[in-house]
């Protein structure tokens, strides 16, 4: 079993793990591409990653390798939707890893903008508007080693802003505020240790705000309503629990706004969609280790199920609203019925899903 550093590739109820453990025992012949983690008690999860999926291109030249837990934000410096980071598959050495390589899509192809040397998963990108750079934060790398690093890419490169040891951590939720010229960073998980702090970083340093707000939590949902000033923050897990909360962030104070709508939920995709005025959700996994498919738009006051055909089921892909375009852009992930890593790329418009690639 590897080290307890080894961050959540999804959490599932015990009879969920049964499950996958008694289909392990029929698939003896690919030990290797299985990953066994149990971060807290009772709560472990079994994944089968294989190497050769039919009908998933693993390593296309012209645009990404499936993966999961990568990152993604809409860059309006390049106006392109960017992705970086994430699991791969090591086809020579049989195996997932973090990756190191910067995507861009401009709504037609793909292009290779940078092998940054830093290979990392579930480490947030944000962009800053103001200084027009592209931001990483912490995350966890080779080894699993996860970090309190703050870097801006420079040509090709992540270039150190900011280290802050007693910040590392893994899995948070993290947005920038266009209005305020923050960076705005929430919970995720430090070792064992699943956080609820609340820090801004103002373009020189970090800053905790000791301010009541959303319990303890990683890999919760979050997004920037520009239209009303706040973080929208979504779900996420604590030890044991998926979580179906919808709290907001006006730099001053937390406040839960809706405990109703899409459910329990972890690892889905969020975006802002700025010309409607509304923040999109799609799918996710609850604590049942059950996938969705479904497509949510939040207006401030509701959730709302919106009733249209999409992406097949799927946790921990990146998602992004590219304003040039008018569009919401989700890539990759984690499927299941067979579970394996995607490389899709997909695009909101308001109204319909539109698969682009593959």
């Amino acid at each position: 079993m590897p080290a307890v550093l080894s961050f959540l590739i999804r959490t599932s109820s015990i009879e969920h793990m049964r499950k996958k453990l008694a289909a392990e025992s029929m698939r003896s012949v690919a030990m290797h591409a299985y990953r066994r983690i149990c971060l807290v008690p009772l709560a472990c999860a079994v994944v089968f990653l294989s190497a050769v999926v039919p009908g998933v291109a693993q390593n296309a030249s012209s645009w990404p390798a499936a993966r999961f837990h990568h990152s993604a934000v809409y860059d309006e410096a390049r106006k392109e939707f960017v992705i970086y980071g994430g699991y791969i598959w090591n086809q020579a050495a049989q195996k997932v890893q973090p990756a190191s390589d910067l995507w861009g899509w401009n709504g037609s192809t793909w292009n290779l903008l940078a092998d940054t040397g830093v290979r990392k998963y579930v480490a947030p990108i944000a962009f800053d508007s103001k200084r027009q750079r592209l931001l990483m934060f912490g995350g966890a790398g080779d080894a699993d080693m996860i970090d309190g690093q703050l870097s801006s890419l420079e040509g090709g490169k992540w270039n150190l802003v900011k280290d802050v040891p007693d910040l590392q951590r893994a899995d948070p939720s993290m947005i920038y505020d266009s209005k305020r010229d923050r960076l705005v960073l929430f919970g995720g998980r430090q070792h064992m240790v699943v956080l609820a702090d609340t820090w801004e970083f103002d373009g020189s340093d970090w800053k905790p705000t000791f301010m009541a707000g959303p319990s303890l939590r990683s890999s919760g949902a979050v997004a920037y309503d520009s239209a009303r000033g706040v973080t929208v923050l979504y779900g996420g897990f604590r030890p044991l629990a998926a979580l179906g909360d919808t709290w907001e962030w006006d730099g001053e104070k937390w406040k839960l706004v809706s405990e109703s709508g899409p459910g329990p939920r972890a690892w889905p995709g969020i975006a802002y969609d700025s010309k409607r005025k509304r923040t999109i959700l799609f799918g996710g996994e609850d604590e049942t280790g059950h996938f969705y498919s479904d497509t949510w738009a939040w207006d401030g006051k509701t959730w709302t199920r919106m009733t249209i055909e999409g992406p097949p089921e799927r946790i921990q892909s990146a998602m992004a609203y590219d304003s040039s375009r008018d569009r919401v852009v989700l890539f990759g992930g984690v499927t299941d019925n067979p579970q394996h890593m995607l490389n899709d790329i997909w695009e909101f418009d308001g109204t319909a899903w539109v698969q682009k690639l593959p």
